[in-house]
């Protein structure tokens, strides 16, 4: 978790499903590391829908794409925390989204 070092990105990024799956397994030592991964990861979402598959903090820079398998588990990990914790507040607050290029589109 707080390594953040893979085989294919040992820069230190943060990586927006695994994080997330990291934080999952840890909602049983600690929610509030739950939650706080929670509204991280919300802070990396354009208002496409799309979000950064992995980022640097301390740049601000991450890449942008079109992985599918991402955009699951942020609704995934608010439904696990929301039902474990029973804390609903995590639904009213708000973040901004992330701002930036669009992605090209093509079709295969």
């Amino acid at each position: 978790m707080y390594a953040r070092s893979a085989y294919y990105q040992s820069g230190g990024a943060f990586g927006f499903r695994d994080q997330l799956q990291d934080a999952l397994s840890l909602k049983f030592v600690s929610a509030e590391l739950l939650k706080k991964q929670i509204l991280k990861h919300a802070r990396h979402q354009f208002e496409e829908g799309d979000v950064l598959h992995w980022w640097h903090d301390e740049t601000k820079r991450g890449i942008r794409t079109r992985f599918s398998d991402d955009l699951l588990w942020l609704p995934f990990s608010v439904c696990e925390y929301v039902e474990f914790t029973g804390d609903y507040s995590l639904l009213d607050i708000q973040v901004p989204y992330l701002e930036g290029s669009l992605l090209n589109f093509r079709r295969r």
